[in-house]
């Protein structure tokens, strides 16, 4: 098919570029990654005048694919059923009882209605905690997914061996579909469970998520018995989550762990010492009516930082466009450019896409454009942060996908990049 070209009003390579976003920027893409950074309009033209086609994005700004760090598509038609203002135990009764009456095919429907929402508010990659088989058994055309299996056995090691049953085979090798597990957080699993999600990660090399931290009341039930928690689990560990978790050897560079709202004092140290990413979800955030998010300790210690969703059980949509614009909300200090990497690069890192949410050479040409009228880099940052901006296209490898967002390559044909 040939290299072609795509040329923005501004171009974002990565939150990382010291450059971005470049005025009057390209890429140059074949074969379904970036081939070249093409850095102002005088690279643009001699690039074209090469290229199989080129595709312009006047007042466009062109930036990687959103990553979606902590999602659970299986939850999606639960939108708007359960409350938060009641605490996580009654969220967590009234989830039960939600669940209870679902189908596998409301599984798999809500599965595929989430992927097509993430593709339409600019994500690319989405890390999907599937504890029921249906995002594995959902394929959803273009959409990059790191599926973590989900397994849990209430902390009685007698059921580790049944949790574990359906994870006895990897998943099947699938284009753009990578298999990650997820012990579902300290407070529903045994040491037991904790050992053996350890010995497979290594095994087949996976990456790992786990809910950890999310609420004051898990912590003091996992050291006490005592809160609220004691009414849905029996057996305390008696030890900090974290301490389990790195006693498995569950903590490092391929973990992830989600919410993260209550660290205790030295924790945030070892887990940067880790390189453990944590994902903050602040959609679900304010849906639980919770405090702060310590986002100034964390960066302070280190930590790599990143963003999801969470379910649409707990939030109002999968738009990482509303995360972004959430967080700056909330802290409204933090750098437009470092909220942005938490939404892309970091995320990627954390679910084992490394060169995912960036365009630098090499990386997949997976890229979002997005309509956005600025006559400066500041201007570009804070509307793509903290403005929702409308995206107008959306391309996975090089494939344009999703809706007819009304742009065609201005010169020659292509399947890549119309």
């Amino acid at each position: 098919m040939g290299a072609r070209v795509v040329h923005a009003a501004w171009l974002i390579v990565s939150a990382e570029d010291d450059d971005s976003p470049l005025p009057d920027g390209g890429l140059l893409v074949e074969s379904g990654r970036v081939l070249r950074v093409l850095r102002n309009r005088g690279a643009v033209r001699r690039a074209s005048a090469h290229a199989a086609a080129t595709l312009a994005l006047e007042g466009h700004v062109l930036t990687p694919g959103l990553v979606n760090a902590h999602a659970h598509l299986e939850l999606g038609d639960l939108a708007g059923k359960l409350a938060g203002a009641d605490g996580m135990v009654a969220w967590i009764r009234s989830l039960m009882a939600a669940r209870a009456k679902r189908t596998t095919w409301d599984d798999r429907e809500a599965v595929r209605r989430g992927s097509q929402r993430a593709l339409a508010t600019g994500t690319t990659l989405v890390a999907d905690v599937d504890s029921t088989g249906a995002s594995v058994a959902t394929p959803v055309r273009g959409l990059r997914k790191t599926i973590f299996r989900e397994v849990l056995d209430a902390g009685e090691e007698e059921r580790t061996a049944a949790a574990f049953e359906r994870l006895r085979r990897a998943l099947p090798e699938r284009a753009r579909v990578r298999e990650g597990l997820s012990p579902h957080a300290p407070h529903t699993t045994s040491d037991a469970l904790l050992e053996r999600a350890s010995e497979l990660a290594r095994r087949r090399d996976l990456p790992v998520q786990v809910h950890w931290a999310e609420t004051a009341e898990e912590s003091e039930w996992c050291l006490t018995g005592r809160g609220p928690f004691a009414a849905l689990l029996a057996r305390p560990p008696g030890r900090p989550g974290l301490d389990r978790l790195e006693a498995a050897g569950l903590l490092g560079p391929r973990t992830s762990l989600v919410h993260g709202n209550h660290p205790a004092r030295g924790e945030l140290e070892r887990i940067a010492a880790s390189g453990a990413t944590v994902v903050h979800c602040p959609g679900s955030h304010r849906f639980f009516e919770r405090g702060d998010f310590p986002w100034q300790r964390y960066r302070s210690a280190g930590v790599r930082l990143a963003l999801g969703t969470d379910s649409l059980a707990s939030n109002l949509d999968l738009s990482m466009l509303r995360e972004m614009a959430l967080l700056r909300e909330s802290a409204p200090e933090l750098d437009p450019r470092e909220v942005f990497a938490m939404a892309t690069c970091n995320g990627a890192q954390a679910v084992s896409w490394p060169q995912a949410g960036t365009l630098v050479p090499g990386a997949p040409a997976d890229m979002a454009a997005f309509r956005i009228e600025a006559d400066s880099a500041e201007t570009v940052w804070e509307r793509l942060t903290g403005a929702r901006p409308d995206l107008r296209g959306i391309w996975i490898a090089g494939r344009r996908v999703g809706l007819d967002f009304g742009l065609r390559p201005v010169v020659g044909k292509g399947e890549e990049l119309a």
